[in-house]
Parts: structure tokens; C-alpha cells; sequence
């Protein structure tokens, strides 16, 4: 875990929300689904999840698929879940 990890989830309460939902979640959420539940546009929550992907927080489970892609929280994520938990 490194604190560029932690300060992406700090910078942005939707990153944040992001990944306590799918730490909350028994299998992976569709972008859709995330928009759905917290109210947020599905557009603003595929960026989010494209950046936690690229800062590895998140992972695509079937990434060969355009629609209907479902991630996951990875282990990663918890771990800085838990640390922007601790700081905030």
C-alpha cells in the first residue's frame, strides 16, 4: 500500500463510497448496479471504477466484456480501505 493509494480514496468521497459498497457486497457489482445504490450517475461511476482499477483497488472479473462488467474489491483495496478508515 502506498499513501498515493490512500490520498486518491481520501480525495473522493465517490472513490470511498465505491469501495465500502463493494466491501459490503457478497459478489461483484456492475457499474449500474453501484449507480443504482448510491444515487450517483453511471457515467461518474465507470471513472471512478477505471481509476481504482488502474491504482489495482478494484478488479474487472470478466474484463473481455464491453457491457455488463462486474467488479470486485481486491485486497489492495481493503487494506487502504482500512487505512483511510483509521486517518478519517
Amino acid at each position: 500500500m502506498s499513501y498515493r493509494d490512500v490520498s486518491l480514496v481520501l480525495g473522493s468521497s465517490l472513490c470511498r463510497t465505491i469501495l465500502e459498497l463493494l466491501e459490503k457486497s457478497e459478489r461483484p457489482l456492475t457499474p449500474l448496479e453501484i449507480s443504482k445504490e448510491t444515487k450517483i450517475a453511471r457515467s461518474n461511476v465507470s471513472t471512478k471504477l477505471g481509476d481504482l482499477n488502474r491504482f489495482k483497488l478494484v478488479v474487472c472479473v470478466n474484463p473481455d466484456r464491453r457491457k455488463w462488467r462486474f467488479y470486485k474489491l481486491t485486497t489492495k483495496g481493503k487494506i487502504v480501505l482500512k487505512e483511510v478508515r483509521r486517518i478519517k
